[in-house]
């Protein structure tokens, strides 16, 4: 007698809810993620409706940053330069400025000065005390 053997089947498992428990898990990470956010510049920008501000030429300290070069000027004090940033950074926390919260520190760039270098200096004027600081590009 010959015994024919059936043959067995293999059993798939089904794939079609794949794509749901996929895109569900997709849905929940997104929403239980803790996105970091680092804090950038501490700016703030003028009202939309606010007036200008009229400033007295004596109350401005002009700080021209050029690539390395570092020059301010102030009717007060004249005009300094300096090579490097530890050495405008050392002059400035030195530097004893009468009436802090009436002044105003304009910080004038070019466009191939280094951007750390230009931060360097914002956060030393920022550092010393002064309430205003302006940016200006320079072309």
């Amino acid at each position: 007698m010959v015994r024919i053997r059936k043959k067995k089947e293999v059993e798939e498992i089904s794939a079609a809810s794949m794509s749901d428990v996929a895109f569900l898990l997709l849905v929940f990470f997104m929403v239980t993620a803790v996105f970091f956010v680092k804090e950038g510049l501490n700016i703030q920008l003028p009202r939309k409706k606010a007036s200008p501000q009229t400033i007295l030429r004596k109350h401005v300290y002009e700080i021209l940053v050029y690539q390395n070069v570092i020059k301010m000027k102030n009717p007060a004090i004249g005009t300094k330069s300096y090579k490097s940033l530890t050495e405008f950074r050392k002059q400035l926390y030195e530097m004893d400025i009468p009436d802090l919260p009436q002044k105003l520190a304009l910080i004038k760039t070019t466009g191939d000065t280094p951007y750390g270098n230009m931060l360097d200096v914002l956060s030393s004027v920022q550092i010393k005390g002064f309430p205003k600081v302006s940016v200006k590009k320079l072309r």
